[in-house]
């Protein structure tokens, strides 16, 4: 997937309670020139997605002058953790995400 655009781009996170993982993350859809609406979905859905080889998955991060740009692919840790760095250790890693 690198260097291609991917199905659906991550643009926010919710961590658990005790902040140990990502619960849900935000999803918007990749389209030519724009992305689609936010949809709050479980992170483990995302995650069963990206192991099926069902979608593809980006991280977007909004600019100052309210742009989007384009982020890192995310990539799966134990078929279970959301990572942009493939060499992470067990756990949720996207980066510096905002929350929601």
């Amino acid at each position: 997937m690198e260097g291609d655009m991917a199905d659906f781009c991550i643009t926010a996170v919710r961590y658990s309670k005790d902040r140990n993982h990502i619960e849900y993350v935000q999803v918007r859809e990749e389209k030519s020139k724009t992305i689609g609406a936010p949809r709050t979905v479980a992170r483990a859905f995302v995650a069963d997605l990206i192991r099926l080889e069902k979608a593809s998955f980006q991280t977007r991060m909004k600019t100052a002058d309210d742009t989007w740009t384009r982020g890192a692919d995310v990539h799966l840790i134990d078929d279970v953790y959301l990572t942009t760095d493939r060499n992470s250790t067990e756990r949720d890693n996207l980066g510096n995400l905002p929350e929601f």
